[in-house]
């Protein structure tokens, strides 16, 4: 309650305390609303996070598969359509029977398992993921013979993620 002087006008010191009191509610307000704004931020970043560990399982899984030699594997980890682009060229997979791995002709080369050097999620919504992905080919004695550069686009179905799009450049690293 704020006090009148004597000639009924408010004292320089409550008018102050007024405006201190003021001033505390105004902080105390300001600070719950940025307290509330860093827990929609975290939640929403650590709704992010999750999203790309989820979205990213199809893709370790589709390496593992590959390494495994396990078509069905690979297959398993792809949405239909799917989409594949290698340089200019544009294959569209209408079904899990149009994937096919040349195993043989891999080992031919020297194939004998490829690595994901680098997975980065780019951009992500709550249905699609773009993965940056450096992938790498390499011969039994470990050494590395060809290195690529790819975006792989991984979309959420029904509730399940899988990869619906490879993009790789054809300009990737490779030695004899």
């Amino acid at each position: 309650m704020v006090e009148k002087a004597e000639d009924g006008e408010t004292s320089e010191g409550e008018k102050k305390k007024n405006r201190l009191g003021k001033a505390a509610k105004v902080s105390l307000g300001v600070l719950g609303g940025l307290s509330l704004l860093m827990g929609y931020i975290s939640a929403a970043g650590m709704e992010e996070s999750e999203r790309e560990v989820e979205a990213r399982k199809p893709i370790d899984d589709f390496f593992a598969a590959l390494n495994a030699r396990d078509i069905e594997g690979c297959r398993r980890t792809l949405h239909y359509p799917n989409l594949q682009i290698a340089g200019n060229e544009v294959i569209i997979l209408d079904d899990p029977e149009s994937f096919q791995i040349d195993f043989q002709l891999l080992g031919n080369e020297g194939w004998t398992y490829s690595t994901l050097d680098s997975c980065s999620m780019r951009q992500s919504c709550d249905e699609k993921v773009h993965f940056e992905v450096q992938l790498s080919m390499h011969r039994a004695n470990d050494s590395r013979y060809a290195t690529y550069q790819a975006l792989w686009i991984v979309t959420k179905k029904e509730g399940v993620w899988g990869i619906q799009c490879r993009s790789i450049f054809p300009s990737g690293v490779r030695s004899s």
